[in-house]
């Protein structure tokens, strides 16, 4: 396979010199480069940019495997990047010189994102000179336009300063005012001071640039003058000069170096003539011939996992009825198994049977309409008959689409039948067009059930072609995935051979994210050879990642790869300078990627921001970026994760590196993007400071070697001073970084080198996660291309002067101080302003002063937060901060283009702009939060675009009126009486999102009060809805059933008079009735169960015998659950016989209520044992069944033959307190529980629970007539060896209160499954254990008379004992051992809490010892004998103390244990200390959980950078991790 550099040269040269040309066509920048006489060296190099753009263009892939074209493809790419930051330079001069040249800038206005950037001043003192004043008056004259007013008084303006000039200040105080402005600037002073010198290149710019750029004396031939000093071209009032003669030199320079590699291009392609092949496009066809040709609708001969999938897929096509085409799409990343789970359906039999036509078509980024139809006639037979006539027309070497598709129809019209058509892998989002008349013919059938199933890894193909919701496939299960690998690398999927190979093909195994080509891929390198060596190299060097497999899963992500567009290929590839599952807030992802010029909108209409979240959504539609979910994260956030990562780290290894901790990766000299993450490498001393790590410096050094071209710099993670000044002097030459990211203490704040940041070029600048205090180095403010500036939340710096200069910004949090620099009117120049949050409004004195923000000039704006203290000054009355806040309010007047507008914390009332009908028409989303004082609601129906209305603490709002919205939110309203629509139609069909929270007062709301004409009108309500909250509006009364929709996605009802709580989604659902007022409804009567037939798990708590109850109606419409858990309710299942219709439905197509029931949980219910075996007789694959305390259930039958549905139904003479277990439960049960069934007994079987055929668990709490009807039974040979009790499938038995003093009957001969043995507070006196060979878990707890335990010597399986409150069993084990010299050989794990079990023989014969627990131990310390014994385990690598209250002291001799590597001390207060010998050099990892502070103190200094050792300390509520 091609290597990702080669490939990627090509797209990279051609985005690069878009790029360059796209910023040289800025007008602005071209007239400024004529201006600074650098045009000629410019065009020479645009029209060199140009020409190897043309010759690149003719390269098509022939650089793949051509070695001297490929170098110079890399070195034309070198130079471009070179030359994009010459051209970006002279982008910055020219902001530089636009903004230093005067305190006052341009007055010009923007268009766009590559327009100039200049100052709004003067627009605002000017905006069509209508400017509001304190007093509500205007200044009205036109030559306002060219003034701002610097001192008001008495509502009017007396002094002001020339925008074109700067005098100042201007007395303009008088009658005659207006007349002083005209005549200043007809003064012979300010048109001197603003005419400047001559332009010689365009009349046009004379009132462009009102001051001149400086280049020498242009008049005399002093310019031409080679002295270095004469060619420094600086902007006036700017401490920053720039070389003019170096720049000029170096773009000349660069300029001929691509003359010469274009021409050693262009002499290649020569040589080589028009038919040298285009190795990359051949390629491509040929992976993906290769990848059609290769699959087929054959299934492989073993199949892991998939099972539940298969399972739901079947059961939608073989239940669809529609007419038309059911369409169910399986989307997933590439090699997760979509195709083979479309290959197990498709020849599942049931399938087979049910279709009389199956089609199986490969479709692949190849969608060819001729192809497909072609191969969907060689699936339909092609005789057939018409009356007499029989027909056999053909379609081979037919090449016409029309007919074709001709063919394909009649003989799909004719046949009439039910056709299974399975399109695998479809990558194109393909037109409805060419769908449409793809799948025309086969439309025409007349059959019903149709089905279409799709497999793809595009999510956006799913959603748009799918009539039915995907089929999401993810990784295997953990179980399945290890069987598939075992089969794959050791070709068994039981392999028992080497241990050592075992436990590094699990380590393989992990790295491979359960991706099942993954496995096959590993699998067949690790299969070569069995050794140690081959397979500790393959897990070091991971081989399966390699690109040039030619099969595997990275040479299908590639395929999925080479498909993007090289703008979206940038943006994923970048991200892998993150760590692995690193979470990025989608707005900051996509401002990072408009950082580095991925996102480009020279071809667009559309805002950057439009185009990156596009450009997002397709990387998430494809699987390379996962959506995630972050706590209490107020925006989606995304990662890559697993083999996503790898593969980015792959195709992007040239350009991006990360060093991660002390495992630092090798960097070559092309990266342009590094990231560093120390949390690895740094830990916290005793005094809660970061310790020195020279190791990690050390390498650091040494890995870094070249970072001049490095376009972005991310640290993350804490570090300590040494490591910064290391990092500030190590990149200080990184003089070309577009996005600088690093956690900044305010130590490091303000000593923040300036040298480290060189303002040309930086875009993207975040710093900090911390607390930020002190003042922005100067620096910032020279940062005249920075579009993004984060210093997190918590930071509280002071703006410098000059921070209004950043007339790049896109994104920015601003907060008001009274400082100087720190100001409102500082934002006036940032017109770029995408996103802005302006906080500390109450530091905003006047309507004049919040008016100098210029929000209404600011074009670009889409999402303004404009926010107050909430507090009322002291030196203020609320009259006054009410007048204040208004003022201020009606002075930041937004762009009518705003979108989005939060305002927080306002006591002042509804501006006038928010009451105008033309005032922002675009408004999308109004979110009012805190604003006490307000009372009325503008009239939401001027904003035609709202969709969202958001109301939180609005304490005086009585009464709402809403338009149709999407998103309705009120939250704390306490006086909130009454919300109305506008339209309740129109509200009803576009609501997508209800909450109501807290809102004491709320009675009447129009959507519920009407809910019932819906009904009435045969219309749905409220069916668009996903998301209903209502919590704590104790008035409001819903008497509609609820989820009003089948695809709701969160629903919670809390504090509803006419509501039981509720909490979930259409998959799964908890109802819960009030416990101190349980309610007594039928659950039917608030549950709509129409809506929840795509319901999986259901959960019901009535608090009370007498609360909620549940019938057969209402469950029937439940067909997909899979887990029921019913608990403390009132009657439960009463309706013995099945519901008409349901009843002739059910007994006419035998079908079951519960089809897909697999867990039922029933808790201290009124339920009989009639109406559970009903249950139980509808619910066909059960698996799990957990009864407790159900008083009405006081006989238990086990069916030994099926009995038919409608015998149980008419049997109405059946004990209600008898509980039959039909005999379809007792073959599927895997796990059965019985609670507290106090007079629970066995009646009239014989063989008990041996009936159970596929039972694995069993569990009896407190049951004892239940066990003791079994034991006490006279009767044959059978009953006497105990073979009736339990089944030979059982695996895991637990009893606890078992009342006889034997259970050796209970255990039938060679009961090889049963693994694991649990018996609490039993009265035995002795068990035999002979048969039990398999057990492997064996817990004893609270026997206190259990002397005898017979049978341990069989045992060899056994790994973990518990003996717990066992007083007689210590003495036994000690006489026992003596008798047998190798007794539990394989025993890894040993509680106990009687020490002296350690003293024992039988410890000391315990070799293989790994695990030793000592828990409840009454006594202060070990004794010496103890210690010593304890010592003697050489093979215990962990041992814990759990509950040990009154142990004082750890032994002495812990240090002496070679192999221990974990110790864990749980709540034991007492010990202060540790050993004063230590703990021993092998520990790794220490875990203190609710232990003395003392302890805590003194063990957290033994873990230090250097050290291997993991210390975990438990402090109240919080768990800290020290490396």
């Amino acid at each position: 396979m091609a290597s990702p550099e080669d490939t990627s040269l090509e797209p990279q040269i051609g985005w690069l010199a878009e790029t360059i040309l796209g910023t040289l066509q800025i007008e602005k920048l071209d007239t400024w480069i004529r201006r600074a006489e650098l045009d000629d060296v410019v065009q020479k190099l645009k029209s060199e940019v140009e020409r190897v753009e043309m010759v690149v263009a003719a390269v098509r892939g022939r650089a793949t495997g051509n070695k001297p074209l490929s170098r110079s493809l890399a070195r034309l790419k070198d130079l471009l990047y070179d030359a994009d930051d010459a051209v970006d330079e002279l982008d910055y001069y020219r902001l530089q010189q636009q903004v230093e040249r005067d305190p006052i800038h341009n007055p010009e206005s923007t268009h766009g994102a590559e327009a100039e950037r200049v100052d709004e001043t003067s627009r605002g003192a000017a905006a069509a000179a209508d400017i509001p004043n304190s007093s509500g008056g205007h200044l009205r004259s036109k030559h306002w336009k060219d003034f701002t007013v610097i001192t008001w008084e008495s509502g009017k303006a007396v002094e002001a300063k020339c925008n074109l000039c700067g005098a100042h200040p201007i007395k303009c105080g008088s009658g005659n005012g207006t007349s002083v402005l005209s005549n200043h600037l007809k003064s012979k002073g300010c048109i001197r001071k603003r005419r400047g010198p001559p332009n010689p290149s365009s009349t046009d710019d004379a009132t462009e640039i009102a001051r001149p750029i400086v280049i020498g004396d242009s008049s005399s031939g002093k310019r031409k003058r080679a002295d270095h000093e004469s060619s420094k071209f600086t902007a006036t009032n700017t401490d920053t000069p720039w070389d003019k003669a170096e720049l000029s030199n170096r773009i000349q320079k660069i300029t001929s170096q691509l003359q010469d590699i274009r021409g050693k291009v262009s002499e290649i392609l020569k040589i080589h003539g028009p038919d040298f092949p285009s190795s990359s496009n051949n390629h491509r066809i040929a992976a993906s011939d290769h990848h059609l040709r290769t699959t087929s609708s054959l299934a492989p001969r073993k199949v892991y996992g998939r099972v539940a999938e298969k399972k739901a897929i079947i059961k939608m096509i073989m239940q669809n009825k529609s007419n038309g085409v059911t369409v169910l799409p399986i989307v997933g990343t590439a090699g997760v198994g979509k195709t083979t789970l479309a290959q197990l359906v498709y020849n599942d039999p049931d399938v087979e049977s049910h279709f009389d036509t199956k089609l199986w078509l490969r479709v692949s980024h190849n969608f060819d309409e001729v192809r497909l139809t072609r191969e969907m006639l060689d699936f339909v037979p092609q005789d057939r008959c018409v009356g007499s006539l029989h027909i056999n027309e053909r379609h081979e070497g037919i090449s016409s689409f029309a007919k074709l598709q001709e063919i394909l129809k009649e003989r799909m019209e004719y046949q009439l039948k039910r056709f299974l058509l399975i399109l695998d892998d479809v990558w194109d989002n393909l037109d409805d067009e060419r769908w449409n008349k793809l799948l025309n013919p086969l439309i025409s059938s007349q059959a019903k059930g149709n089905v279409i199933l799709v497999t793809t890894r595009n999510f956006c193909v799913a959603k748009k072609k799918g009539t039915l919701e995907p089929i999401q496939l993810c990784a295997l299960e953990d179980e399945d995935f290890l069987l598939l690998f075992k089969s794959r690398a050791f070709g068994d999927e039981n392999y028992k051979g080497d241990p050592s190979l075992s436990l590094i093909g699990r380590q393989i195994a992990e790295k491979l994210a359960g991706n099942p080509l993954a496995a096959e891929t590993a699998g067949e390198l690790l299969r070569e050879h069995l050794t140690i060596d081959h397979w500790t190299k393959i897990l070091k060097d991971e081989h399966w990642k390699s690109l040039q497999l030619s099969t595997g899963i990275m040479c299908a992500l590639r395929l999925s790869y080479d498909q993007l567009p090289y703008h979206i290929q940038q943006c994923f590839s970048y991200t892998s300078i993150f760590p692995r599952s690193y979470r990025f807030p989608g707005e900051m992802l996509v401002h990072i990627w408009i950082s580095q010029g991925f996102v480009n909108g020279n071809q667009s209409s559309k805002r950057l921001e439009e185009i990156g979240r596009h450009n997002l959504t397709v990387l998430v539609n494809l699987g390379f970026i996962q959506q995630v979910e972050i706590f209490l994260s107020c925006q989606p956030c995304y990662a890559i994760c697993g083999l996503m990562h790898h593969f980015g780290r792959i195709v992007s290894r040239t350009e991006c590196a990360i060093i991660d901790g002390l495992q630092c990766n090798e960097m070559l000299p092309t990266v342009l993007h590094l990231s560093i993450v120390t949390d690895y490498a740094y830990n916290k001393d005793q005094d809660g400071e970061f310790s020195r790590n020279e190791l990690f410096e050390k390498t650091l050094n040494n890995t870094v070697t070249s970072v001049s071209k490095l376009r972005s710099l991310v640290l993350l993670g804490h570090y300590d001073p040494c490591f910064l000044q290391l990092f500030q002097r190590k990149f200080q030459e990184a003089q070309n970084l577009r996005l600088l990211q690093m956690s900044v203490t305010s130590v490091d704040f303000s000593s923040f080198q300036c040298s480290f940041v060189k303002p040309a070029h930086l875009r993207y600048l975040k710093l900090g996660s911390v607390e930020v205090r002190g003042d922005f180095p100067r620096v910032f403010s020279k940062l005249y291309q920075l579009q993004v500036l984060d210093v997190g939340l918590y930071a509280h710096p002071t703006a410098p002067n000059g921070i209004h200069n950043l007339v790049s910004l896109r994104l920015l949090d601003f907060k008001v101080q009274t400082s100087s620099g720190s100001e409102i009117t500082q934002l006036q120049s940032m017109n770029e302003l995408v996103q802005l949050g302006v906080s500390q409004l109450d530091n905003v004195k006047s309507s004049e002063e919040a008016y100098g923000a210029g929000l209404r000039n600011k074009g670009h704006l889409e999402n303004l937060h404009l926010s107050w203290k909430d507090t009322l000054s002291d030196n203020e009355s609320p009259a006054d901060t009410a007048r204040k806040h208004s003022e201020v309010l009606e002075g930041l007047k937004p762009h009518k283009h705003l979108k989005h507008l939060q305002i927080s914390g306002y006591n002042g009332t509804s501006p006038t702009w928010l009451n105008s009908n033309m005032s922002i028409t675009s408004l999308q989303t109004l979110h009012l939060d805190c604003c006490r004082e307000w009372e009325i609601l503008p009239s939401l129906e001027r904003f035609p675009c709202l969709r969202k209305l958001k109301l939180n603490n609005m304490r005086k709002v009585t009464k709402i009126l809403v338009p149709s919205l999407e998103e309705l939110v009120l939250v704390d309203m306490p006086e909130l009486e009454r919300c109305s629509c506008t339209s309740l139609e129109g509200f009803n069909s576009s609501l997508r999102s209800l909450r109501i929270e807290n809102c004491e007062k709320l009675e009447v709301f129009d959507l519920f009060e009407n809910a019932g004409k819906f009904k009435v009108e045969h219309r749905s309500w409220l069916s668009g809805v996903r998301e209903l909250i209502l919590l704590d509006c104790h008035l409001l009364k819903v008497f509609s059933h609820l989820p009003p929709s089948a695809t709701f996605s969160e629903l919670q009802i809390r504090g509803v008079s006419t509501l039981p709580s509720m909490n979930g989604s259409y998959e799964k659902l908890h109802i819960e009735s009030d416990w101190e007022d349980p309610s007594t409804e039928c659950v039917g009567e608030v549950l709509a169960f129409h809506n929840l037939r795509s319901l999986k798990f259901l959960s019901i708590n009535g608090y009370g015998v007498n609360s909620m109850s549940i019938f057969f109606k209402d469950l029937s419409h439940l067909v997909s659950l899979k887990s029921l858990e019913i608990a403390r309710c009132g009657i439960v299942f009463s309706s013995y016989v099945i519901p008409e219709p349901t009843c002739e439905d059910v007994l006419a197509a035998n079908r079951k209520l519960f089809p897909s029931l697999q867990s039922l949980t029933v808790e201290s219910c009124r339920i009989t044992g009639k109406g559970l075996s009903l249950m139980l007789q509808h619910s066909p694959v059960l698996e799990k069944l957990d009864l407790f305390d159900c008083i009405g259930i006081t006989l238990l039958t086990v069916d030994e033959e099926e009995n038919s549905l409608s015998n149980l139904i008419s049997d109405r003479e059946t004990q209600d307190e008898l509980l039959h277990i039909p005999f379809n439960v007792s073959s599927t049960l895997k796990e059965l529980s019985f609670v507290d069934f106090h007079c629970l007994r066995f009646n009239g079987s014989k063989k008990g629970f041996s009936g159970f055929t596929s039972l694995e668990n069993l569990h009896i709490w407190d049951c004892p007539e239940l066990l003791s009807s079994l034991v006490r039974k006279d009767g044959s040979d059978d009953q006497a060896n105990g073979r009736w009790l339990l089944p030979e499938s059982l695996g895991e038995l637990d009893i606890v209160s078992y009342p006889e003093e034997s259970l050796q009957r209970c255990f039938p001969n060679n009961l090889n499954s049963l693994k694991k043995l649990v018996l609490w507070n039993a009265d035995l006196k002795s068990l035999q254990l002979h048969s039990c060979t398999g057990l492997e878990e064996l817990e004893f707890a609270g026997c206190d008379s259990l002397s005898i335990v017979e049978g341990l010597q069989s045992l060899g399986s056994l790994r973990d004992l518990t003996v717990l409150g066992c007083p007689c069993l210590p003495s036994y084990l000690e006489s026992f051992s003596r008798q047998c010299n190798e007794l539990l050989p394989r025993l890894e794990t040993l509680v106990i809490n009687d020490p002296g079990v350690l003293t024992t023989s039988f410890c000391k014969h315990l070799t293989s010892l790994h695990d030793l627990k000592l828990v409840w131990m009454k006594v202060t310390r070990l004794t010496e004998e103890q210690e010593r014994a304890l010592v003697l385990l050489k093979s215990l690598q962990e041992l814990t103390f759990d509950g040990c209250h009154h142990v004082m002291h750890l032994p002495a001799g812990l240090h002496t244990l070679p192999s221990l590597k974990r110790l864990k001390i749980d709540s034991c207060s007492s010990i202060l200390w540790q050993p004063e010998t230590g703990f021993p050099d092998s520990l790794e990892e220490l875990e203190l959980l609710r232990c003395s502070k003392e302890l805590d103190d003194e063990c957290m200094l033994l873990a230090t950078p250097m050290s291997k050792l993991k210390e975990e300390v438990s402090v109240p509520e919080m768990l800290f991790s020290v490396m």
